[in-house]
């Protein structure tokens, strides 16, 4: 038999996850909250789409109703089977349709209201765009650009989520009122017939928000939506408010229109419409489309937070743009994840299946072809209190909640985004906190120390090879060999802070005149204009002064240097290096050159060895323990991961100890030269060797192997011991040294 395809594979794990959700443990809960989130997500259709059909528009409301039905009905379905994460509920988003209104308003205006043209104009209008943006939604998944929402900052995303449960509030009470809150309605707000119209609800919405703080049980929030709506009946038995009463007073849904509201997208449509003023309005479609990604992954973002899980952005996009991609077809309108319901779903009533956006379409399909009679009996309070109380959810965490958990700087974010909002907009809002947020940014980076490492020749030399004499001379005249290991990206702010500081040495009075300016780029991932201007100003102060030495500098950072005049100079001004290590040797050679010294002569191995052995014949014994080699310049001593059999010491020449840091890819460790030692640490380990030694110019070396050794300490332990101790004292040398190295990075 063979394996099962993939195809095949994912249609039987869905089939298995969806037969899962039938259980009553599942169910339950799956079946509030569709009951719930279905009847806001028709009433979200409903509405959003007045925004469109309103003014001359209004007499195709009806068309308008199905061509929102019907998208909300595709997009929730497929969103619900799709999507990275179960209990995601699609809904028809406000942001894009008040632009789509916005659009349609600017076609109907340069049509007449008599003429045929203008409901196919229209209708080929939202479903292009739709289509549009769905597309560019699935590239933009396929790409793998999701990922780029991380980087707005959290307080952004607190004050999106503040100003989402605004306008949740405010939704609310137009749903129960038909009145929207602002100052002017105010007073009518405040009439005694109106307020039995949001006054139940409101107290609802508290009574939620105070219980599902306070508890947290999956039975409480339906059992308590239950408990409201047979309150509500309870209410109307005794007051003895008929039906068509209460439809009067607002306190139902009421009727929608009888029959099948959507009619599918034909040849017919696309032929009459105005295409030269459908793409009059691309200016529109390009906002739409912008506005729709933004708006998602922010929604995404928040249901994140809510519901403590994080989602695959990319698939999200794609799923988003699959949807909107078959409603388009259909003539349809952007949905994508609804924020509030999907926190509703997944967070608050415990719905963690992908059963409630099956049930949702099915309860949208059911509007859609038989009318929407079904829901006209649901109470306006109870409704109306849920979607205030996922409002009110939202402020209470982001107004109250965050003020003892933000830092005041973040927290002014968030409320200036909600003040933005609830005066202005939605995207001017969210357009605010970022740019505070780049500003604080900004501020606070420009704080960060551009240099992570602040190193002087002295305490860091190179590991080139030097003798005694040479070292001590560079520990004496190594302090005019500045080094600074750069970070991260430097522009304008961190960049006339680098200047400052070198200005600082440059005048520092203790210290011996600076000489060598060294940068390591290892580090930094890039700069800009301003701090290519910043090493311009350097360069000019460098002349007749010091020599500017650059090392680790990436191609295209070299190249924006050589654009702005730097790197350029033929006077040896600038100096480039590949590694840090090499710059500092270059640096090292200059101050050696430029001092007088004795010539360094090459001793025998015999009167190297005179001030480690007191008794003469100590070290004739000791030699006579090891054998000669001559080696040629380029020849390899040992290789990397080869076994420590010998340990070797250095008559004459110079030898270079490398480590493999890739595949390729070597770095210096050290440059020994005569009267060092050789692999001491690994032959006493009686390990591997830890790096590789090339001889790098004709030296003469004696090598001590592990059988003489052995030997030595059986035969004359008084020479073993001594040449232990010297062993010792120069592993306590370099010990030194490195933990001069280590306190100098560490400070």
């Amino acid at each position: 038999m063979h394996p099962p395809s993939k195809p095949q594979a994912h249609r039987s794990t869905l089939i298995a996850s969806l037969q899962q959700e039938f259980h009553p443990n599942r169910l339950i809960p799956s079946l509030t909250a569709a009951l719930i989130t279905g009847v806001v997500a028709i009433i979200y259709s409903l509405s959003f789409v007045a925004l469109i059909f309103s003014g001359d528009l209004a007499p195709y409301i009806s068309i308008g109703i199905g061509l929102s039905l019907f998208s909300a009905m595709v997009q929730s379905l497929i969103i619900a089977l799709m999507s990275s994460s179960p209990g995601m509920v699609s809904t028809i988003q406000d942001a894009p349709v008040a632009i789509m209104g916005v659009m349609a308003a600017a076609i109907a205006a340069q049509m007449t209201a008599s003429t045929d043209e203008i409901l196919p104009t229209i209708i080929v209008a939202l479903a292009f765009t739709t289509l549009l943006t769905g597309i560019c939604c699935f590239l933009l998944g396929k790409l793998k650009l999701g990922e780029l929402i991380r980087f707005i900052p959290y307080p952004v995303v607190g004050g999106f989520l503040a100003g989402t449960g605004w306008l949740l509030s405010l939704g609310a009470i137009l749903l129960m009122t038909n009145l929207p809150l602002s100052l002017d309605q105010l007073p009518q707000l405040l009439q005694p017939q109106v307020i039995w119209q949001w006054l139940p609800g409101s107290c609802f919405a508290i009574l939620l928000v105070l219980m599902l703080r306070r508890f947290s049980h999956v039975l409480l929030m339906p059992g308590l939506v239950v408990g409201a709506i047979a309150l509500f009946y309870l209410v109307l038995s005794i007051t003895q408010i008929s039906i068509p009463e209460a439809q009067a007073y607002g306190l139902l849904l009421g009727s929608f229109p009888e029959g099948g509201l959507w009619q599918p997208l034909q040849l017919s449509t696309l032929l009459q419409a105005n295409w030269h003023l459908i793409f009059a309005q691309a200016g529109n479609m390009i906002a739409i489309v912008l506005t729709t990604v933004l708006s998602l992954l922010l929604n995404a973002t928040g249901i994140e937070l809510a519901i403590e899980r994080d989602l695959d952005l990319n698939r999200e996009l794609r799923t988003t743009g699959i949807a909107n991609i078959i409603a388009g077809l259909g003539g349809g309108i952007i949905g994508f994840h609804g924020l509030g319901t999907s926190t509703l779903s997944y967070a608050k009533i415990g719905a963690r299946s992908r059963l409630v956006g099956i049930l949702n379409a099915m309860s949208i399909a059911t509007i859609l072809l038989a009318g929407a009679s079904v829901i006209s009996l649901f109470p306006k309070p109870v409704l109306g209190g849920v979607a205030l109380f996922l409002g009110l959810d939202f402020l209470v965490e982001w107004v109250y909640e965050a003020w003892f958990k933000l830092s005041k700087t973040d927290y002014f974010i968030v409320v200036l985004i909600l003040a933005v909002i609830a005066t202005v907009g939605f995207l001017e809002g969210v357009g605010v906190g970022l740019a505070i947020a780049i500003i604080l940014f900004v501020i606070n980076y420009s704080q960060v120390k551009v240099a992570k490492h602040v190193l002087s020749g002295a305490t860091h030399p190179s590991r080139a090879a030097r003798s005694v004499p040479q070292s001590r001379l560079l520990q004496t005249e190594g302090n005019q060999i500045y080094v600074l290991e750069l970070q991260g990206f430097l522009f304008f702010g961190t960049a006339n802070k680098l200047l400052n500081q070198i200005r600082q040495r440059l005048s520092h009075p203790d210290l011996l005149p600076l000489k060598f300016l060294v940068f390591s780029f290892r580090s930094v991932s890039g700069l800009d204009s301003s701090a290519v201007l910043s090493f311009t100003n350097l360069q000019q102060i460098a002349r007749q002064q010091f020599v500017l030495v650059f090392t680790h500098l990436p191609l295209t950072i070299q190249q924006q240097l050589r654009q702005g005049g730097i790197l350029q100079t033929e006077d040896g001004l600038c100096q480039i290096f590949p590694d840090l290590d090499r710059g500092i040797e270059w640096c090292e050679n200059q101050i050696l050159d430029a001092i007088p010294q004795r010539r360094r002569r090459s001793l025998p191995l015999a009167l190297q060895l005179d001030d480690l052995f007191t008794n003469p014949d100590h070290v004739s014994g000791f030699i006579d323990y090891l054998e000669e080699l001559d080696m040629e310049t380029g020849e390899v001593l040992f290789t990397q991961g080869d076994s420590a059999d010998f340990l070797y010491l250095i008559e004459l020449g110079e030898v270079t100890l490398l480590s493999s840091v890739a595949a390729d890819q070597t770095r210096r460790v050290q440059s020994l030269g005569a009267g060092k030692l050789i692999g001491e640490i690994d032959f006493y380990q009686r390990s591997a060797h830890h790096t590789s030694a090339i001889v790098d110019q004709p030296s003469t070396l004696y090598r001590l192997s592990q059988a003489a050794a052995q030997k030595m300490r059986q035969q004359h332990p008084e020479i073993a011991a001594t040449f232990q101790e010297f062993v010792i004292g120069t592993l306590s040398d370099r010990l030194t040294v490195s933990y001069r190295q280590v306190s100098d990075l560490l400070r």
